[in-house]
This record gives structure tokens, C-alpha cells and sequence, in this order.
């Protein structure tokens, strides 16, 4: 049976350097109407257009986390150029105490939002007509000093311009954060609708992420 590492190192090698880390455990995704998220299952796009339920285990109920959801497999509109695209960015997440646990439902927490900044708001995989891209969630522990890195504070405009080029690593650095504890990822597929105009996709020639000058804080990576 393949491991959650070697799915993992398989989704993520291409784009990030290895993280230095073993994960503890697959962090549970579900879409309205749909199933929990098994690694690597592929999904119509048209079922992820709104946030789904996220759970997990062995997560503390005093505790925060951050999820990042992004897309490997963007080409930026006009060009041949493909890019790591920023779905959603949500920091202060809880553990709902009041569910049965395992697992427990993770969901937004209270207070300190001027501190920790704003999120990034979810946008739905919108990828191109008969074409799969790869989408991965990426669970943090949220550290008690943690403040967003204001180097990144482009992203939180809903647009391809704000999200396109996001650079999960130096995200990481910046942020002062340990390597992630928990991840899940999709095949995301968009099987054209009747009557809508479908174009072959274009293959990319380089990839890109955005230059961004951040200080670097102590996190549980290696540089």
C-alpha cells in the first residue's frame, strides 16, 4: 500500500523541497454531498464550489491551526507558464470540542483576528475544461506568537494576479512555521458541460513564483 509520505513527496516534489517531516496523520476532507477525501480520489470541480468540512485526530481543543489549499497545476491565462495557485488561506482554526471525537470538525476561532490577520477567502478549482489538476490541503499548528507575514498580504484579493505564484516554502519561512502536521490532496477534473466551448489545454514550458522579500523567522525547516 502506498504511504501518505510517498503521496505526499509525489504531489509536492516538483514544486517545494521536501519537508523534513513524517506526518502524524491524513487530514479529513469532505465536500457537501460528497465522501471523505481518501489521497489522491478524483473529483468534479463543479463539487467543491463551496468550503468543505475539514477533520482530523490527535488535535488539541486549546490549540490553533492554519490550513493552506492551493492548486499545483494553474497556467496563467495568456501564457505557458505554470503556476502554484493560492485557494484559500485560513488562520485561528479550532477544534469543535463539542463534536465526537475522533474525528473532530476543525472550524474557525474567536479573538485575535487583528493580530493574525485577515484569511485569504476560499475560491472554488477552476480548472480548464478537459484537464485534471492536483489540489492539496496543508494543515499548520498555528504558533501562540504567530502574526501573518505582512510580505504576503497580496494575496487576499480574489483574483489570479493576487493568488497566482505562491511560494508554499518561503510562505512557510516567513511565517515561523513547523512543517505541516496533517495533508490531503484531489485530482480535481473538469469534464466540459453540454454546449460548453472547450479548448485544448497548453502545455506549460516553465513554472514561476512570485519574488517576494520576506525576513525569515525560525521554523522547523531546513534551508
Amino acid at each position: 500500500m502506498i504511504s501518505l509520505l510517498t503521496l505526499f513527496f509525489g504531489v509536492l516534489t516538483p514544486i517545494v523541497q521536501v519537508f523534513p517531516w513524517t506526518p502524524g496523520q491524513q487530514l479529513q476532507i469532505r465536500y457537501a454531498g460528497g465522501q471523505w477525501m481518501t489521497p489522491g480520489m478524483e473529483l468534479d470541480i463543479q463539487e467543491t464550489s463551496m468550503i468543505p468540512e475539514i477533520s482530523s485526530i490527535n488535535l488539541q481543543c486549546n490549540k490553533k491551526y492554519i490550513i493552506l489549499f492551493i492548486d499545483l497545476d494553474a497556467i496563467i491565462p495568456g501564457t505557458r507558464i505554470q503556476s502554484v495557485i493560492l485557494h484559500w488561506y485560513q488562520p485561528n482554526l479550532m477544534i469543535d470540542c463539542t463534536k465526537p471525537s475522533p474525528p473532530s470538525t476543525i472550524v474557525p476561532g474567536q479573538g485575535d483576528g487583528h493580530k493574525h490577520g485577515p484569511a485569504a477567502s476560499y475560491i472554488a478549482p477552476r480548472a480548464p475544461p478537459n484537464t485534471h489538476h492536483r489540489y492539496v490541503y496543508l494543515l499548520f499548528a498555528q504558533p501562540p506568537a504567530y502574526h501573518f507575514p505582512e510580505c504576503f498580504s497580496h494575496v487576499f484579493p480574489e483574483t489570479v494576479s493576487a493568488r497566482a505564484g505562491f511560494d508554499i516554502r518561503e510562505f512557510v519561512q516567513a511565517a515561523g512555521l513547523d512543517p505541516p502536521i496533517s495533508m490531503n490532496y484531489f485530482i480535481g477534473r473538469h469534464e466540459p458541460a453540454k454546449g460548453e466551448t472547450t479548448t485544448m489545454p497548453q502545455s506549460a514550458t516553465t513554472t514561476s513564483f512570485r519574488s517576494i522579500d520576506c525576513p525569515t523567522r525560525t521554523a522547523g525547516l531546513v534551508s
